[in-house]
């Protein structure tokens, strides 16, 4: 041993029998409360990351001025393994997403009993898994993020606190590859040993190898020198910099409240659907978890446990970093965001709550527990980035893929699918089938793409005319012959298709076939005497602004003309001597 130096902290050994399976309680009740989100589709930025790596284009392995971000392990290697899982790779994703969430838990469990016993790290478990933001990072794949960023962090610490430093600087590096948050957490990896009251060998020399890592990692990272740049200042990165005080200062109060799982969303949330069979299920799991560690306490043998008020010093340090920075740096505000400083909030609540009675604890994780449950519940502010409102997306997303897939079983090399969306609201289908392109996801053809009907491009593309109903039903129309069939079976409405060819008519001209554009109108097939009359007035119009157009372009033509024969004069004067 070297001099002066501290005992080991304990070792916490988890006794024989049903004691053995006490660390793994957590991880079971984690699994209960995220089984409704298993089921996702793929959502909002994952159709980016997707489209990077389905079609081999580098941003998120390499640093590129394009995407501020750098994550390339989180973001390059990650979707890069679920776009070989093919249709299935939302799934994987789901449960590559959980299996990090249950290795975090058991991490931190480990990691605490270790420090404090093995009652306090099996409570910093159940603390974490019912945090009521914890499932959303297994449902929206692109969490993952988050999810390996913590994971590496927890590595790191378990690394630290077995003295392996070359190890230690690895798993931080990968996290820094995983989130930027893991920027929070060096300051505690360089302050562990004096933190947890050992003797802090060599604490300049760990000091300066973090600071050679964090100004390479600065150098590479687009975002990290654009912010330098402009003074931390937000615009060019995202939503990331520094922005309005007052605006941050609410958002550190809402984390705050969302680590305690008070919803920090108004109007309040309802209760959720399963919320009472979720409760009893996890409830249940929690009480035996905590009845299970009083007996096992009994036989508990200490190896020289780090002191109390030391390990809560820890957890403050794991908390306050990562909150302060996302506060600070982050411009919106999401619930999940709450997972990393709650590694620090659990770790304290695991210590406190271990020295009370049973019944303290089980009163305490029970309040706790139903807060979470009560924070997933639906909300009717439907922009807010939580559980119940990514689940309509999810809905409405699956509703009118299953619908193409009915109506079209594939689309030809190149398709320019002119498309109507006239479904509104919070399922968030205008912008996923306009800003994310997911028809080339779902089809995994990057050759395809959605745009406007009003925007169609001239060219010698194969198209189709297709409509998104309010309803989410998706429609077909035969550009051709305006025959329409919807991927429901039903009759189609009237309006909605005679607003989808109208539109469609619009591009035609728009794009230089007039004639096209004049016949489609005319062959309408007309259901009132105001929708004729407003149809030969459209074909009116194109035929008038074509004839104009024909008349300007002549026009400018012969202007040309004479500007060169005038020209032309001009230089043979020149051109006779004086």
């Amino acid at each position: 041993m070297e001099p002066d130096a501290q005992p080991e902290p304990s070792e916490s050994q988890f006794g024989s029998g049903p004691d053995r399976y006490l660390p793994f309680l957590p991880g079971a009740i984690a699994v209960v409360l995220t089984l409704s989100v298993l089921g996702f589709t793929y959502l909002w930025d994952d159709f980016n990351f997707l489209t990077n790596a389905m079609f081999y284009q580098l941003h998120d392995w390499f640093p590129d001025p394009v995407d501020p971000f750098y994550r390339p392990i989180s973001r390059g290697v990650y979707f890069t393994v679920l776009d070989l899982a093919g249709r299935h790779g939302a799934m994987l994703g789901h449960l590559l997403n959980l299996s990090f969430l249950l290795g975090i838990i058991f991490l931190l469990v480990s990691l605490t009993a270790r420090l404090a016993g093995k009652k306090a790290g099996l409570i910093s478990g159940l603390i974490f898994a019912c945090l009521g933001a914890v499932p959303l990072l297994v449902g929206w794949t692109c969490c993952d993020q988050d999810l390996l960023a913590i994971l590496f962090v927890l590595i790191a610490l378990h690394l630290r606190l077995q003295k392996r430093g070359s190890a230690t600087f690895a798993a931080v590096a990968a996290g820094l590859l995983s989130k930027e948050t893991t920027l929070a957490i060096i300051p505690t990896i360089v302050l562990f040993d004096w933190i947890i009251d050992r003797k802090p060998y060599r604490i300049w020399k760990s000091a300066s190898m973090y600071a050679a890592l964090i100004a390479a990692w600065g150098a590479i990272h687009p975002a990290v020198r654009i912010l330098v740049a402009r003074g931390l200042r937000s615009g060019a990165t995202g939503y990331v910099g520094l922005g309005k005080p007052i605006e941050r200062v609410v958002h550190l109060g809402r984390y705050l409240l969302a680590l305690f799982n008070i919803p920090a969303i108004y109007p309040l949330p309802e209760w959720p659907v399963l919320g009472v069979l979720l409760l009893v299920v996890s409830g249940g799991i929690m009480m035996a978890a905590l009845r299970l560690a009083r007996r096992a306490s009994r036989t508990e043998v200490e190896i020289g446990a780090t002191r109390p008020a030391r390990i809560v010093l820890l957890g403050a340090f794991l908390a306050v970093g990562p909150l302060i920075l996302t506060s600070a740096m982050i411009e919106g505000w999401a619930p999940y965001y709450a997972a990393f400083p709650a590694l620090g909030v659990s770790m304290i609540g695991g210590v406190l709550l271990a020295a009370r009675s049973v019944r303290v604890q089980s009163i305490a994780l029970a309040i706790y527990l139903t807060l979470g449950i009560w924070s997933r519940g639906p909300v009717k502010k439907l922009t807010e980035a939580t559980e119940p409102n990514f689940a309509i997306v999810n809905t409405a997303l699956r509703k009118v893929e299953s619908g193409f897939r009915r109506l079209y079983p594939a689309f030809p090399q190149g398709t320019q699918v002119m498309l109507s969306v006239q479904a509104r609201g919070a399922g968030s289908v205008y912008t996923h089938m306009y800003a994310f392109q997911v028809l080339r996801i779902w089809y995994r053809d990057r050759s395809i793409y959605a745009v406007h009907p009003e925007a169609r491009k001239p060219g010698d593309y194969p198209e189709v005319l297709t409509v998104i109903a309010r309803d989410r039903d998706v429609i077909d129309i035969n550009p051709a012959t305006l025959h329409a069939r919807s991927a429901s079976g039903r009759e189609p409405d009237y309006e909605t298709c005679e607003r989808a060819i109208r539109a469609y008519a619009t591009g035609l001209a728009g794009s230089g076939a007039t004639d096209a554009a004049v016949q489609t109108l005319l062959h309408m097939p007309e259901v009132s005497v105001g929708f004729a009359s407003v149809h030969r007035r459209m074909a009116a119009m194109f035929l008038i602004g074509y004839a104009v157009m024909r008349a300007v372009g002549a026009a400018r033509y012969r202007n040309r003309q004479l500007q060169d024969a005038a020209g032309d004069s001009l230089g043979d004067a020149a051109r006779i001597p004086g």
